[in-house]
């Protein structure tokens, strides 16, 4: 019975991502059980909060986004990734992605950045597009 917002829970998710999603991410890496790779669920989180950047909704209309200490830096990384222009990403995300400091982990070196890169297309190909790549990947 508490309510929360989720712009409050949405602030400053460039802190968060490592402590959330990193550890996770290492341990996988330092199973050899198991690969990163074959994760599904978080790279799909993390190419959906890149979608959030564009401060775009799955409308294609304007939004607020949350505060971030990161934000105009990685939003001026994401300069030119335009909804409905899927392609518009190939290439934009390497300095974001291999940022051990947002993620604990080089997500080049563990081979998950053309997954989120992949993700972050389908998000990308035109209004509707959020939902549809989620109930494509989730169900």
């Amino acid at each position: 019975f508490m309510p929360d917002a989720p712009q409050r829970i949405a602030m400053d998710t460039s802190q968060k991502l490592a402590i959330r999603f990193g550890e996770t991410i290492k341990s996988y890496a330092a199973d050899p059980q198991k690969d990163p790779a074959s994760l599904n669920a978080i790279p799909l989180a993390i190419a959906g909060w890149l979608r959030y950047l564009l401060a775009v909704d799955d409308e294609g209309k304007e939004m607020p986004v949350s505060a971030d200490p990161m934000l105009p830096a990685l939003q001026a990384e994401l300069a030119g990734v335009e909804l409905g222009k899927p392609e518009s990403c190939k290439g934009k995300l390497e300095s974001i992605l291999t940022n051990k400091v947002l993620f604990g982990v080089d997500l080049k070196e563990v081979g998950l950045a053309e997954k989120i890169e992949g993700y972050l297309s389908e998000l990308l190909a035109g209004p509707g597009a959020v939902r549809a790549t989620l109930k494509k990947h989730l169900g």
